[in-house]
């Protein structure tokens, strides 16, 4: 079972608050928060623009209806 990316995230930060890393260690876990950032945005980002799609489905009669 994967873990959700916004544990992840939080691990990840947790990890890099509290860790020793190196300066290498430290990038690389910095390009794997802002990699999983990005991905978490783009996943919410998919599902609102379906949950839109699918109102105006459901809605379609009436904005056909609009004035404009």
């Amino acid at each position: 079972m994967t873990m959700p990316i916004d544990q992840q995230i939080a691990e990840l930060k947790a990890e890099l608050n509290n860790a020793c890393l190196t300066q290498r260690e430290r990038r690389e876990a910095q390009r794997e928060l802002e990699f999983l950032t990005e991905q978490d945005r783009s996943e919410a980002e998919t599902a609102y623009f379906a949950e839109v799609e699918g109102w105006a489905a459901v809605h379609a009669a009436e904005l056909a209806a609009l004035p404009f």
